[in-house]
């Protein structure tokens, strides 16, 4: 796969946040797991934006060839939007103006919103809760670096819920959206999310804010958008070997205002529509996803790459432990497809 050059942008098909039809439901970036074959799975199966896996800005900076490869997509993922991390706001900027240039992607969106320890260590992700002069310092010269959509990715806060000033500044320097995961920093990914929180923001910026944390199923995207009135979730770890949650997103209906002809009762149906895959159809797709896998990757990281999805796919059938012990020593597509067919 080539770098995507062929996407031509003109009036009629700019990505634009505030364009995009309402909710809308969005794959989390996650780091070693939303590579192209992850995406497109996601986006077949009803996802409707999609995001990179992170991309330290610094690696682009210097054009490492790894991170370039982790950056190509194909068409069918579009709208998908590049995420980077750093700390260095020169380097953030140069990072994607080579983005925006060689890659082609429909949007940028900074990361100041992982925990992870090797992260934050470099001042990045999270860490820039702390120091809000950088984070501002950075959003300034990324905005200045680039006319694609530009949006950012956090927390509500380091240990308790005190992002609102900082993404009111962010808003006043251009972003055009921001995602908010509902949990703080010490918290990581325990506890429920905040999303009276995210109301607050939602209520006090005038930008798309895309709710996240928590969301395993459909009703807790409707509650995701009822109690928060954001415009889009997002989702990431509850979307590991179900893809097939987007597809039940799409039951839910636009929130109904008080002249809407959707009753209680055909709404409180639509909400419990979690689609459920058969075996089969859960083989299917985890064979599309080894195909794809090794087209990107070739046989041997291709089949290697895949081995740590099978426990996610196959999680609540019978004989789930033996069969992911079965698949994760296969050398080969052979192997791989002897076990499951």
């Amino acid at each position: 796969m080539t770098i995507c050059n062929l996407y031509k942008m003109t009036k009629n098909n700019l990505f634009s946040w505030e364009k995009v039809q309402k909710p809308f439901f969005v794959m989390a970036p996650m780091d070693g797991i939303t590579s192209s074959p992850f995406r497109r799975v996601e986006k077949k199966l009803g996802a409707d934006i999609v995001f990179s896996e992170m991309i330290a800005a610094e690696a682009v900076y210097y054009k490492s060839k790894k991170t370039v490869e982790m950056m190509k997509f194909h068409e069918e993922e579009r709208p998908i939007i590049i995420q980077i991390f750093g700390n260095d706001a020169e380097k953030m900027a140069s990072a994607t103006q080579w983005i925006e240039k060689n890659i082609k992607p429909d949007g940028i969106d900074i990361n100041m919103g992982c925990p992870a320890k090797k992260v934050i260590a470099g001042g990045r992700g999270c860490a820039l809760l702390l120091d809000p002069e950088k984070a501002v310092e950075i959003v300034r010269a990324v905005r200045g670096a680039t006319k694609l959509p530009l949006s950012v990715k956090t927390r509500v806060g380091w240990e308790e819920f005190d992002v609102l000033p900082l993404i009111q500044e962010f808003e006043s320097l251009g972003i055009d959206a921001v995602t908010i995961h509902g949990r703080t920093k010490t918290q990581g990914f325990a506890g429920e999310p905040d999303l009276n929180a995210i109301k607050k923001i939602k209520d006090s910026v005038k930008i798309p804010v895309i709710g996240n944390g928590g969301i395993k199923n459909i009703n807790n995207a409707k509650n995701m958008l009822e109690i928060t009135g954001c415009d889009g979730v997002m989702v990431g770890r509850g979307a590991l070997g179900n893809p097939w949650l987007f597809r039940s997103f799409k039951s839910i209906p636009v929130i109904p205002t008080p002249s809407s002809v959707i009753s209680t009762e055909v709404e409180k149906s639509l909400s419990l529509k979690n689609y459920k895959p058969t075996f089969e159809e859960t083989v299917k797709t985890a064979l599309w996803h080894l195909d794809m896998s090794i087209e990107e990757f070739g046989p041997k990281k291709g089949i290697f790459d895949m081995r740590k999805h099978y426990g996610w796919y196959f999680k609540g059938f019978d004989g789930a432990s033996e069969l992911r012990k079965k698949l994760v020593i296969a050398e080969n597509i052979k192997e791989v497809r002897k076990i499951l067919l």
